[in-house]
């Protein structure tokens, strides 16, 4: 018997007759309005809840991954461009080169309106030009034991690689990777084919070229760049020789299809993105075309900061990638030059301004301008500038377990119907004073 006592006294939640109860019109209306708001609130918060399961958070650290090597994928197509005066080139700060990258990157050959050459057309000119390379080996070898084969200085493949022509000197130093400058003077078969010194190719034209693989870099801070002419190391220094000729010829005009650093990724929406759109600015679909306006070539600079990016989801492997944004620059390699000369216009100055088309003022004298075209000291090109930030942003996707919903919603109604209740009393005791007051 106490211990129901105590029990009661316990009771938050006190009860009353059904008959000591009193409903009003106002009342009903109350309780109307608060189911609507609850509704209205519960939505709401089911809507807050769906949103912030799928937002991100970001944090900063420091960036470890400064030992590994950095994949940046490329595609780039240059639509007044031969695949045979595209060359890529990258370096960096730690001093490490790589000249004309071909390994890892595909050429395919276009049309000047934007068409792939097709096979028949490749086997054609390819026929042609081992026909041409055959008589120039014939009259290379001519005087030549039938068994003669040629030293390659160092750069064979096998022991029983021959080199027996300048060419194959050439090509064995490009696949060691090594600069072919110094062995034309050296080797007998450059000196029997007179050519004991590197002449710049001309360029070809009729052609656009698409570029596009991958490249692995140093994660330190670097450029890797498709410029006039070919890329040599010489005393240490990287140059690009070239007929000055041709420097009008380069048409620099390209599209960049992709360039992402890093692995792309599928995890929270888009590939490279998440759904509410915190992408890269990335320069996949940026295209340049040059015209007379504007220097009918010139150099083109893209300099990137390269953010380290790493994405944790629920249940799966880390993702080390990198974000990145741009700015860009473009230098012409034709400008307008003004030159000014005074004209003394002697004792007809009016009728002379009139003619020259200069202001005669008067001094007596006018100036006349004359319009003409200068080449700018630049190397026609794309280069990509690009620089690591010593840090790593983390972004993982939030979290937010269903308990937080469930709390959230009870205190909703809670809060809701309390409210709803203390208006109804208070109004209700209000009408039941004003009629004692009566």
């Amino acid at each position: 018997m106490r211990r129901s006592k105590v029990m009661r006294s316990l009771d938050m939640f006190p009860k009353v007759e059904s008959d000591l109860t009193v409903k009003t019109d106002r009342g009903g209306m109350m309780a109307l309005a608060g189911y609507g708001v609850i509704a209205v609130l519960l939505l709401a918060e089911v809507v807050s809840y769906r949103s912030e399961n799928s937002s991100f958070k970001e944090h900063v650290r420091v960036d470890k991954s400064l030992g590994k090597r950095m994949r940046v994928d490329l595609n780039i197509t240059f639509p007044a461009l031969h695949c045979d005066d595209l060359h890529v080139d990258a370096m960096d700060v730690a001093g490490d080169s790589q000249i004309d990258v071909e390994d890892t990157l595909v050429k395919k050959r276009l049309h000047l309106d934007g068409r792939r050459l097709s096979s028949g057309e490749i086997k054609v000119e390819t026929n042609k030009a081992a026909e041409a390379d055959k008589k120039s080996r014939d009259i290379s070898m001519k005087g030549l034991p039938e068994d003669y084969c040629g030293p390659c200085y160092g750069a064979h493949q096998t022991e029983d690689q021959c080199c027996n022509t300048c060419d194959d000197v050439v090509e064995a130093y490009k696949v060691k990777k090594w600069s072919d400058h110094g062995v034309l003077g050296v080797a007998e078969q450059c000196k029997r084919e007179g050519r004991t010194k590197l002449e710049p190719k001309r360029m070809s034209k009729g052609e656009g070229c698409n570029l596009s693989g991958y490249m692995t870099f140093n994660r330190v801070a670097g450029n890797f760049h498709i410029a006039m002419g070919e890329g040599v190391e010489r005393d240490g220094r990287h140059i690009h020789q070239f007929v000055p000729e041709d420097a009008p010829n380069f048409n620099a005009s390209h599209t960049i299809h992709k360039l992402s650093f890093g692995p792309e990724f599928e995890v929270f929406g888009s590939t490279g993105t998440d759904k509410r759109g915190f992408a890269r600015a990335d320069l996949s679909g940026v295209s340049k075309i040059v015209t007379e306006v504007n220097g009918n070539t010139g150099l083109f600079q893209y300099f990137i900061k390269v953010v380290p990016t790493n994405f944790v989801g629920k249940d799966l492997e880390n993702i080390e990638t990198n974000r990145y944004f741009f700015t860009e620059r473009y230098r012409p390699l034709m400008i307008d030059m003004v030159d000014e000369e005074h004209r003394d216009l002697g004792e007809h100055p009016k009728k002379a301004g009139v003619h020259t088309g200069g202001s005669a003022g008067g001094g007596g004298t006018t100036n006349h301008y004359e319009h003409h075209k200068v080449q700018n000291s630049v190397l026609p090109g794309v280069f990509f500038v690009y620089e690591i930030y010593p840090f790593a942003v983390e972004v993982s996707k939030n979290s937010v377990p269903l308990t937080h919903l469930l709390i959230r919603i009870m205190a909703t109604v809670g809060g809701v119907m309390t409210i709803v209740g203390w208006l109804d009393s208070a109004m209700y005791v209000r009408e039941k004073k004003r009629k004692g007051v009566r």
